[in-house]
């Protein structure tokens, strides 16, 4: 008499099919008798359509978000004079839950620092509500807070971040880090 030595793995892949699609379907207890689980009004994938069908389906995309980490790579003044920041560095960062921190530095050695909240005012408008703020030794908390509004515009993508003064400079910061939600 000849044994079938792949009827085992068949049947131990069977098993294991049958087992991983249960526990797929099930939410690890037992729904009371006419109830649904909590995800049977949940909607099935759908293959993925390319970018043009993405695009049109979608309709109008959202704006982009200010949340990130930027640091400013140049100012350009009110008279159209352009600088490059190379030993001067600041670094902004805000948060999706409405906070920011900010720290500039010269060579390397942090000489400001302020944090708070902002929040944005129609469509280009940045106001920074700052709490809390140290410059050289002395650690300063605003009572009330100060507030500092800023023209502002940000790239498509949210890659670039544009901040004008109430002087007219403009300073340009680019995304270096991405917030985790």
């Amino acid at each position: 008499m000849r044994t079938n030595r792949s009827s085992p793995i068949i049947a131990l892949l069977l098993a294991t099919l049958v087992f991983t699609s249960c526990k797929g379907t099930s939410s690890g207890t037992s729904a009371a008798p006419g109830t649904t689980p909590s995800n049977a009004n949940a909607p099935t994938p759908q293959p993925a359509p390319n970018q043009a069908d993405a695009a049109s389906s979608q309709g109008p995309v959202a704006p982009p978000q200010l949340a990130g980490t930027y640091v400013m790579s140049e100012v350009q003044e009110k008279g159209g004079v352009l600088n490059i920041i190379s030993e001067n560095k600041t670094v902004i960062h805000f948060d999706a839950d409405g906070s920011y921190s900010r720290a500039s530095s010269n060579k390397g050695r942090l000489y400001h620092t302020d944090s708070g909240d902002y929040r944005i005012e129609g469509s280009d408008k940045l106001v920074l509500t700052i709490r809390m703020s140290k410059g050289g030794s002395e650690n300063k908390i605003h009572n009330p807070p100060l507030q500092k509004p800023h023209q502002f515009t940000l790239s498509s993508n949210g890659e670039e971040l544009r901040m004008t003064s109430s002087d007219g400079n403009v300073a340009l910061f680019r995304r270096i880090a991405r917030v985790q939600k």
